[in-house]
Order: structure tokens, then sequence, then C-alpha cells
């Protein structure tokens, strides 16, 4: 990608890998918190899922703003310049914008992950990142001749 330049293809790869994580998350939702909390294999499961989702997702939210000739010293503020952009509402930008955070917890490992926070996220949240995907997908149409 040129600096300025939107990569569509790139955009797509993305987008397309938080389709199929969700794909598989929606299989493990409806469980109780106990079994993420004594399920080694389903809480990993659900971790890298949800870790899949959010860090596609912030690679699209920096890949749109660089494109755009943006600057994003960090992810949160990716996710604002989507907002900046038209990519994103506003109201969806305010409630997206934790991501960045949960994506520097579930990725670095720290050993203080809230299950509740992952349960949460599987059984509530999940549409967001479908949400996400929609409004990616429409600025990519609207941007295909760039």
């Amino acid at each position: 990608m040129t600096p300025g330049r939107l990569d569509a293809a790139v955009v797509r790869r993305h987008l397309l890998a938080i389709d199929e994580a969700l794909q598989t998350l929606r299989l493990h939702q409806g469980k109780p918190i106990e079994t993420l909390a004594s399920d080694r294999e389903e809480r990993w499961v659900v971790e890298r899922g949800l870790q899949l989702c959010t860090q596609n997702a912030l690679d699209v939210a920096t890949h749109l703003a660089a494109g755009a000739g943006r600057d994003v010293p960090d992810y949160g503020t990716a996710i604002d310049r989507m907002g900046e952009l038209g990519v994103l509402p506003r109201e969806f930008v305010a409630r997206f914008r934790p991501i960045a955070g949960f994506r520097n917890v579930i990725v670095h490992g720290y050993l203080d992950v809230d299950l509740g926070t992952v349960h949460r996220l599987l059984n509530e949240r999940l549409d967001d990142f479908a949400e996400f995907v929609r409004h990616a997908d429409r600025y990519l149409a609207s941007h295909a001749d760039s």
C-alpha cells in the first residue's frame, strides 16, 4: 500500500477473517460462564476467536486511516478515525472503541483476562463485529474507484 492509497483487497481479507471467526464463535454462544472457567479448550477457542475478530477489525481501521493519510498513534485512535472518515457512525465508534483495550489484554496474555468480559463479548457483542464488517464493506463499495 502506498501512503494515502486504499488497498481494498487487503481490507476485504481482514473482513473475511472476521466473518470466519464469527462463524466459529457463534457455535460457542449460550454456554454458561462456568464452561469458560472449567474447560480450557473452550476458553482458548473463544479467546482466540475474539482475538482474531478484534485484531482484524483494528487492522482494517489502521489501514483505512492510513489510506486516507490520517495518523493513528494507537488502536483507539484508529477507531476514532473511522468515525471521522464516515466509515462508522459516531454512536458505533463510542460503543466499539473499547475493543482496542480488550485487544491489548488478550494479545499480550495478561493473566487478568476477565472471563466475564470474554463471556459478555461472546454472548452480547458479536453483532458489533458483524456491524463493523457491514460498515467497512459499505465504505469500500463507495470508494471502489479510489
